[in-house]
């Protein structure tokens, strides 16, 4: 490798801060669930919505994932933004179920061509300047800009909002221009390329994580986790409105909820070496049964500490898969394997947003809250059946 192609390579690295930091922007994250609600879209319908959208993640996922392992990694998160900030525009421009419906379907493509390209990009980059034993430490150094960004929009979103219902699809759309902008500019690292045909590369990932049956099934059950974490995440905005929450308070609530996910990222290292994977794991699914009970009672003060245990589990979320899925796969396959998890995920957040949902609709909230502690329980009771073996995992630095 000559000095300039070093050069490059190593400053992959601060633009990838600087990604992180604009993919964090996210203005429409405090208020996106309640301007549907407000433009007369009922829960049945927002399942349908987002339905469509983990549907289309689900679709692109794995083919997006294959052709940036066999080609290039950078195109497909360039791809991505571009659907990202289609949705925005959409959603800008219209009032109507039915683009909705178009708008979070190329959000949820943007999403699937981005989700494991961008991890298995950012690992290779640190493996091609031989920084890959800092891989937790660094990524919680990217998480950090990514929540700080976070913590930002989300009081700038809602105080737009209460100006212009739709200013924060504006905003956000602006936010992703820039990451695309970015993104240009990467270097991409040199690595083994897979020269295997589509079909057989997914087998080829499939055999990496079945070769250790404890990674699969805690990568399956990971999967559920954040699945739950999703609707809830998404619900935590009609769980305050009926709390009588003012929605202009939402973005500093989220700001704070924000704070603790950035907490998460950072002493993930910390806590992971006092109660070990497994622990963290548990304490996943603990605090997706709390604040399914929480958002339940319609009670303001414990919807507001949910947000802040929500976003706390979900610092750590990347670091913790990532960690497991980096030890046991090489590079040429590295994308694909993350992209069968982020399948799964997408396919069981599909499912549970319309079970949840249609519990809201046909019953009450409540209802719909406890159905989403009943099988986060459930999860955790399999889980800790199954996580008796030994596992390995990337060491923290």
């Amino acid at each position: 490798m000559n000095k300039i192609d070093s050069y490059n390579l190593k400053g992959n690295i601060s633009k990838l801060y600087l990604m992180s930091f604009f993919d964090g922007m996210w203005f429409t994250g405090p208020i996106f669930i309640l301007f549907l609600l407000d433009r007369g879209i009922s829960f049945a319908q927002i399942g349908l919505i987002m339905g469509g959208n983990y549907l289309m993640s689900f679709i692109f996922d794995l083919p997006s994932s294959i052709w940036a392992d066999k080609y290039s990694r950078k195109f497909i998160l360039i791809l991505g933004g571009i659907g990202l900030i289609l949705c925005n525009v959409f959603v800008y421009i219209s009032d109507s179920f039915t683009m909705f419906f178009v708008a979070f379907c190329l959000a949820g493509a943007g999403n699937a061509l981005i989700a494991g390209t961008y991890n298995a990009f950012f690992y290779d980059s640190l493996l091609s300047v031989g920084k890959e034993k800092q891989y937790e430490k660094i990524l919680s150094g990217l998480l950090k800009y990514y929540f700080a960004s976070r913590i930002i929009s989300s009081i700038a979103g809602a105080y737009l909002y209460h100006i212009n219902p739709k200013l924060p699809f504006l905003w956000t759309a602006f936010a992703d221009l820039s990451y695309i902008a970015i993104a240009f500019w990467l270097k991409e690292p040199m690595r083994k390329k897979s020269i295997s045909k589509s079909f057989t590369q997914i087998k080829e990932g499939l055999v990496f994580l079945l070769k250790n049956k404890l990674v699969w099934k805690t990568i399956v059950i990971f999967s559920i986790t954040g699945a739950i974490w999703d609707v809830l995440y998404d619900y935590s905005q009609p769980a305050m409105e009926a709390s009588r929450i003012p929605v202009i308070y939402f973005g500093i609530i989220y700001a704070v909820g924000n704070i603790f996910g950035l907490l998460g990222a950072s002493f993930y290292s910390k806590i992971k070496s006092k109660i070990d994977w497994r622990g963290i794991m548990i304490l996943y699914l603990l605090i997706d049964i709390i604040v399914s009970l929480f958002f339940g009672t319609q009670i303001a003060i414990l919807a507001i500490l949910s947000i802040p245990l929500l976003t706390f589990s979900s610092g750590s979320f990347d670091i913790f898969i990532g960690s497991i899925v980096h030890n046991v796969v090489p590079s040429s396959h590295r994308a694909t394997t993350l992209s069968i998890r982020n399948q799964m995920y997408m396919l069981f957040s599909l499912i549970l947003i319309n079970i949840i949902s249609f519990s809201i609709d046909r019953s009450s909230f409540l209802i719909g809250m406890l159905v989403s502690a009943a099988i986060a329980l459930i999860v955790l009771l399999v889980f800790l059946r199954v996580s008796a073996e030994k596992v390995e995992v990337a060491p923290t630095e």
